[in-house]
Parts: C-alpha cells; sequence; structure tokens
C-alpha cells in the first residue's frame, strides 16, 4: 500500500507538505503543489485524507491532461483553462502523458479516485478503450485538439489544414515533396490533395515517428532523416510538410549542420502557428488555439451543469502563413 511518506519522497518534499496539498490547511507554492498532485496521481495513493478531501472536492474539481506541456501550443491551452476555471470558481489540476499511451491510461484510471466534477483531454488515440473509464464512471469529458465518437471535443479542422499546405506548395511550383511527422488527420488531408493535384507523394518521403516519444525530439528527429540519407543518399523532395513546429525547428536545424539551404534547396512548413514560428519566420498553418480552450472548456462546464451527454464536435478553420521557409525573399 502507498503511504504518505511515499508521495513525500518522490514529491521530494516533507510528508507535513503532503498533508497541507491534501488538506489544504496552508499555503503550499503552486508548483510544489502540482508535483505533489501529480505524485499522488502516479502512485495511485489512497490515504483516508486524500479520499475525504478529493471526494469533497467533486463539485469543483476539473482535471486536464495533456500530451506534451513543453511544446507552447499545449502551454497556451493550459494557460487559457485555467484562467476561465479561475473566474468560473473551478479548481485545475493537470496531468503529463507525456506522449505515453501507458502512462495517459494510468492517468485516467487515477483520475477516477479523484472523482472529478468532470476532465478535459487531448487523448493520444480516440478510439483507445480505456477512454470508456469516464463514460462508465459518469464522468463528463470534452477532448481538445483530437476528437472521438465517445465525447463532445473541439479541434480545429486538420484535415484542411494539411490540404492548405499541400496547395500552398503546390501554388510555388514543388512536385517533389517529403513529410515528417504522424500519419494523422492532417497528414491524410494534405497527401489527398497532393493526389487530387496529381502530385505523388512518395511512401519513402513520408518519414513516421511519434513526435510525442519521451526520447529527445531534436535526436529523434536527426535519427530519422540520417536514416533517410543512409538510405537514399540524398534527400529526393524540395519541400516538406512537418508533423507541427517543434519538429519544423528541429528539421531547420538539421538542414543547416548540413549546409542544405532552406527554401532554396528544400522548402520547411510546419503546423500550430506557436510564438517562435513568427520569430524564425516559419511557414505554418495556424490553429486559434485560446479560442479552441475556451470552447472546449466552455462545453465542459455545460455538460457539468446541465447533466448533458450530447456529444457534440465543433471543428475550427484553420489558416495558412506563408514566411521565409517556403517563400523566398525577394532581395
Amino acid at each position: 500500500m502507498v503511504k504518505m511518506k511515499d508521495v513525500a519522497n518522490l514529491a521530494q518534499v516533507s510528508q507535513a507538505t503532503v498533508s497541507r496539498v491534501i488538506n489544504g490547511t496552508s499555503y503550499v507554492e503552486p508548483h510544489t503543489r502540482q508535483k505533489v498532485l501529480d505524485v499522488i496521481a502516479e502512485l495511485g495513493y489512497k490515504g483516508n485524507n486524500a479520499a475525504k478531501s478529493l471526494s469533497s472536492k467533486k463539485s469543483s474539481l476539473i482535471i486536464v491532461i495533456l500530451p506534451d506541456i513543453v511544446n507552447p501550443y499545449f502551454s497556451e491551452i493550459l494557460s487559457v483553462i485555467e484562467d476561465e476555471a479561475y473566474q468560473s470558481g473551478y479548481e485545475i489540476i493537470f496531468m503529463n502523458s507525456q506522449g505515453n499511451e501507458h502512462k495517459e491510461k494510468k492517468l485516467i484510471e487515477n483520475t477516477l479516485k479523484y472523482n472529478p466534477a468532470g476532465v478535459l483531454i487531448s487523448p493520444l488515440n480516440a478510439h483507445a478503450s480505456y477512454l470508456s473509464k469516464f463514460s462508465e464512471n459518469g464522468i463528463p469529458v470534452v477532448t481538445i485538439t483530437t476528437l472521438s465518437e465517445k465525447f463532445s471535443g473541439v479541434s480545429v479542422d486538420h484535415k484542411i489544414g494539411g490540404e492548405l499546405l499541400a496547395k500552398h506548395f503546390a501554388s510555388l511550383g514543388h512536385i517533389k515533396i517529403g513529410y515528417i511527422g504522424n500519419k494523422d488527420e492532417k497528414f491524410l488531408g494534405f497527401q489527398e490533395c497532393l493526389k487530387n493535384l496529381n502530385i505523388p507523394l512518395k511512401n519513402e518521403n513520408c518519414i513516421d515517428f511519434y513526435n510525442y516519444s519521451s526520447g529527445n525530439l531534436k535526436d529523434l528527429v536527426f535519427k530519422s532523416l540520417e536514416n533517410y540519407l543512409k538510405i537514399h543518399k540524398e534527400f529526393d523532395f524540395t519541400s516538406i510538410f512537418t508533423g507541427n513546429d517543434i519538429v519544423a525547428m528541429e528539421v531547420l536545424n538539421f538542414f543547416r549542420e548540413k549546409n542544405i539551404k532552406v527554401p532554396d534547396d528544400i522548402a520547411v512548413a510546419g503546423f500550430d502557428n506557436i510564438t517562435f514560428t513568427n520569430y524564425l519566420s516559419i511557414t505554418t498553418v495556424a490553429q486559434p488555439v485560446r479560442e479552441i480552450a475556451f470552447l472546449a472548456f466552455e462545453r465542459l462546464v455545460e455538460e457539468i451543469k446541465t447533466g448533458s451527454r450530447d456529444i457534440k464536435h465543433l471543428k475550427i478553420l484553420p489558416r495558412l502563413i506563408p514566411r521565409d521557409t517556403t517563400v523566398k525573399k525577394i532581395v
């Protein structure tokens, strides 16, 4: 059985601090409080005081599960949710699945012990069977960025986003095109649009990897591109669409080390339009992040208050932002 001292040891705090977090008897720094709550969830601590405290907060506790808090895209989503929760009188517990389905499943199991009012989640796999645990326990859920047939959700239209980039590359005259990232909705939209434009997207030019791996993303991107070069000797594409802006940045770093000029040799485009893309002038597809987060929170609160479980999906249109990594500067 997990004891309070186990939580304290893993969180690297005193047992007194763990007790204060559970009982809310005095102030604890937000960062420390969150760390303790994360460990409680990870270990599944079920001490009497914890159970009593968590149960008593059912009507005001919302749990947020995101896959990659290091990514500014998800950081901004969390920031909006925290602001809205504060103004609406709800408390937030954040959990980071770190792109690991096994960890996500464990977090969901631990979430049930908190008896929350509701859950906001960006699931790694919208079809995962373990997501049904929420419905089985009567917990309202709204998904963010990924839509699931099981719950209401808010997302950008990823397929249209992929189409926008396909048309952008085509308008610039590219006929040899590559892709690196997950083969998700945006990839399918990208692939389908290129096919309709009679532009081939060769399988060998689609570099697939799970970009939320617990491994170092830079190493993962570099290794994937190095493996491509070992097989093909040189890149057989003049433009490449990356799964997201973080991947785009690492692709640009790799090309810089290989003295590959962007966009003269290879054009690069990302997805999300996180803050640094403007400073680095990276072509990308913009998602209205704050609107997505706000609408998801609003829908969850509606389900909490009304008890409605009618599934509603809202897709928001993305927009293309052409910048220097695909469009050559006119001197």
